[in-house]
C-alpha cells in the first residue's frame, strides 16, 4: 500500500488509536539502568561526552505521528518520536540487530492490560549528530499498523535532561544541553507544568468552564484529545454536587452522542467492550489558550492530547522546569489567545477479531452508519476483493472521494452489502 494510500485512509477516520505503548513499566528503575550515553562525533571521528550542544533533527510527520532517521552501522531506520512511551521499543521480528538481552519486566499499555515482555539494549545509534549508546528499550508484539516504523524513541529522550522543540511545521526536532535555549520562544507561548507518572508526563487542561482533566500528552497517539469516560462522568456528577445546573446542562449539550463498543487495541489487546461519548467542546484550555469547536470522544484509557496539538504550533519540552510550552502559529490565532479547530466529528473504529477486520465502534451519525454498517459487522470483502485479516484490511488501497462496496457479515450471522465513500 502506498504512503498516499495510507493518507487517504486516515484521513476518513478509520481510527484505530495507537495505543499499543507501554506507558508503564514495572521494575525499570530497580533491575536496570535506563541511562544512555549520548555522545559528540570530534573533528577526528572520535566520541566524546555531549556537552553544551544545541542539534536540529529533521523530523517527519506521516498519519498524525512522528518520525526520526537513525543511523546503526550502515544502515538507517526509522523511529517513532513517542511521549507517551515511558523508554524506547523495537517489536518482535524486527531488524536490528546486535541486541543485547537484558531480561523481562511487567509492561502495561494504555488499556490497562499488562503482560511480561523482554527488555534489551540498543546498538549504538546515531540521532543527528549525536551518537546515543546503552539505549534500553522492551520488546513488544508486532503490530500490523506498526510495520511503518522501526522502533520507538520514547519520553526517557527528554527524562535524561535534554530539552527538545517539536516543530512540525519547518520538519525539524532541535535538542539541546543548554537550560535557556528556549527561554525567550517559552516565555511568548503558553506553557502548562506535566508531572511524572509512569515516567511519561501527565499535565491538566481544561474542557470544561471551571474543570480540569488530567491527560497524558503522547505525540505517539494520533487524535487531538480523548477523555477518560469516568473522568467525563465525574465532572458531571461535580455539577450537581455544587447544585450548578445551568453549568452541567452545559456539560450534557456538549455531548453530540453516546454509542457502544471497543477502538482502541493496546499492546496486549482492545479496549473493553464499553459506552462512548461524543463530544464537541466548546472551548479546550491549554493553559491560558483556548482552542474552540473541538471534537472528541471518551475512552476506557487515559484521556489523552496527542501529536494533532502540533498542527497549531511548536512545543517546546523543558525537563529542568517540567512544563510543557505550546507556540501557537500565528496565522491560526483567532484572539489573543484563542484558536479556532473545528476537527471532524470521529466517524468509525475497526479493530481485529478472530484475526478479522471488525467494526468496533460507529457514530450514528456518520456516512458509514446511514449507508447501513454496525457495530460488530466483520469485513469479508471490498469491491469485491477478499479481506481474510485484519493485516489485508489495512493494507487495502482506498481512493479518496469514491465509493466503495463493503461486504459485510453481522452479528447474528447474516451478509450485506454496504456502500459509502472512504474519503470526503
Amino acid at each position: 500500500m502506498s504512503s498516499k494510500g495510507r493518507r487517504m485512509w486516515r484521513e476518513w477516520l478509520l481510527f484505530v488509536a495507537l495505543w499499543w505503548m507501554p506507558i508503564g513499566v514495572s521494575a525499570q528503575l530497580e533491575r536496570y539502568d535506563p541511562d544512555f550515553g549520548l555522545w559528540a562525533t570530534q573533528a577526528d571521528g572520535t566520541l566524546k561526552k555531549a556537552k553544551n550542544f544545541c542539534d536540529t533533527i529533521p523530523l517527519e510527520v506521516e498519519d498524525g505521528q512522528l518520525f526520526l532517521r537513525v543511523v546503526m552501522g550502515s544502515r538507517t531506520f526509522r523511529f517513532c518520536l513517542d511521549t507517551g512511551s515511558s523508554q524506547g521499543m523495537v517489536y518482535q521480528g524486527n531488524n536490528i540487530s546486535g541486541l543485547q538481552m537484558l531480561g523481562n519486566i511487567v509492561s502495561h499499555d494504555a488499556n490497562n492490560h499488562s503482560d511480561t515482555v523482554g527488555v534489551v539494549q540498543l546498538p549504538p545509534f546515531r540521532l543527528g549528530s549525536l551518537t546515543i549508546s546503552g539505549y534500553v528499550a522492551s520488546i513488544m508484539p508486532r503490530q500490523a499498523i506498526s510495520k511503518k516504523f522501526d522502533a520507538i524513541i520514547g519520553f526517557d529522550l527528554f527524562n535524561r535532561g535534554i530539552s527538545g522543540k517539536i516543530d512540525t511545521e519547518r520538519g525539524m526536532l532541535v535538542l539541546t544541553d543548554q537550560r535557556k535555549m528556549f527561554r525567550e520562544e517559552e516565555r511568548k507561548g503558553h506553557w502548562v507544568k506535566y508531572r511524572l507518572k509512569w515516567f511519561v508526563p501527565y499535565l491538566y487542561v481544561s474542557p470544561f468552564v471551571r474543570h480540569t482533566d488530567e491527560v497524558l500528552f503522547d505525540t505517539g497517539f494520533n487524535q487531538l484529545y480523548t477523555m477518560n469516560r469516568e473522568s467525563l462522568e465525574q465532572h458531571k456528577a461535580d455539577d450537581l454536587a455544587r447544585l450548578n445546573k445551568q453549568l452541567g446542562a452545559g456539560i450534557d449539550r456538549q455531548i453530540e452522542g453516546r454509542a457502544e463498543g471497543q477502538m482502541s487495541i493496546g499492546g496486549f489487546g482492545a479496549e473493553q467492550h464499553a459506552e462512548v461519548a461524543f463530544l464537541h467542546l466548546d472551548r479546550l484550555k491549554w493553559g491560558d489558550l483556548a482552542l474552540t469547536d473541538v471534537r472528541a470522544i471518551t475512552t476506557e484509557g487515559a484521556s489523552k492530547m496527542g501529536a494533532p496539538l502540533l498542527n497549531y504550533g511548536s512545543v517546546i519540552i523543558n525537563p529542568w522546569k517540567e512544563t510543557i510550552t505550546l507556540l501557537p502559529h500565528d496565522s491560526l490565532l483567532t484572539g489573543t489567545n484563542t484558536i479556532s479547530v473545528g476537527n471532524k466529528q470521529f466517524s468509525v473504529a475497526f479493530v481485529p477479531f478472530r484475526g478479522q477486520a471488525s467494526v468496533g465502534l460507529i457514530f450514528d451519525q456518520s456516512e458509514q452508519y446511514k449507508a447501513g454498517m454496525r457495530q460488530g459487522d466483520v469485513i469479508l470483502q471490498i469491491d469485491q476483493r477478499p479481506i481474510p485479516s485484519f493485516d489485508a484490511f489495512l493494507k487495502y488501497n482506498f481512493a479518496k472521494g469514491e465509493n466503495h462496496r463493503f461486504r459485510l457479515r453481522d452479528k447474528d450471522g447474516k451478509e450485506k452489502t454496504v456502500v459509502c465513500k472512504m474519503t470526503e
